[in-house]
């Protein structure tokens, strides 16, 4: 179903309801208008009111006349209040006593003056030099004006050069170089270790596979 359908299905029945209460109002209208007749043209009875016994006449009495003079008594005067002293009796342990009154002590504020704090005076902090180093151009340690190879990394032992007899350039001379084509500084024999099984390659059959020294680094087999 549409919208618009929907909507002029809903219009059409508030248009019946309306017509619907104007039938109803107009079917009434007469019998209220009927009602309100009746109403106005109904008589009104006035009754009089009938006049009520007359009472007896009330009587007057004057204020104060049932009131008698009677003597008043004198009043008396009060007597003095006496006064009777007693005897000063001793103090017993349990009667409380004032305390004796201490006389108050004068304090006399003393001024305490602080010391200046002495002024310093902020000396002038020389300015921090930095020493330039010499150069050293291929960082082997040896000053490019004492270095005969400065552009190549070499030892102090030879003037800043490498070794001749060097061929793996490693800083171990061929002749202490288990292994002269292998590059391994800082070792004691101038060999690795790739597979870390404790021999170097000089003397391990197997150099990348790990395995005991007894089998010369290969690995054992099944």
């Amino acid at each position: 179903m549409r919208t618009i359908d929907v909507i002029q299905g809903q219009s059409n029945r508030n248009q019946r309801l309306r017509l619907l209460m104007l039938l109803i109002i107009a079917g009434t209208f007469p019998f209220y208008c009927l009602g309100i007749y009746i109403i106005g043209s109904a008589p009104v009875e006035w009754t009089a009111a009938s006049p009520t016994e007359a009472g007896p006449a009330p009587t007057f009495t004057p204020l104060g006349a049932e009131l008698f003079a009677s003597p008043s008594p004198t009043a008396r005067q009060p007597l003095p209040p006496t006064f009777t002293p007693v005897s000063n009796l001793p103090p017993t342990p349990a009667q409380f006593q004032p305390p004796t009154p201490i006389p108050a002590q004068t304090i006399v504020a003393q001024t305490v003056i602080s010391p200046s704090p002495a002024r310093v005076e902020p000396s002038p902090t020389p300015a921090a030099t930095l020493a330039e180093s010499p150069a050293d151009a291929d960082f082997d340690g040896v000053a490019d004006d004492s270095d005969n190879c400065p552009e190549q990394f070499g030892y102090a032992d030879n003037a800043g050069c490498p070794y001749p007899d060097d061929s793996d350039l490693d800083g171990i001379r061929d002749a202490l170089d288990v292994c002269p084509q292998e590059f391994a500084p800082g070792t004691a024999r101038g060999c690795r270790d790739f597979d870390d099984d404790g021999l170097d390659t000089a003397d391990d059959d197997c150099p990348l596979e790990a395995g005991p020294t007894s089998n010369r680094g290969c690995p054992l087999s099944g």
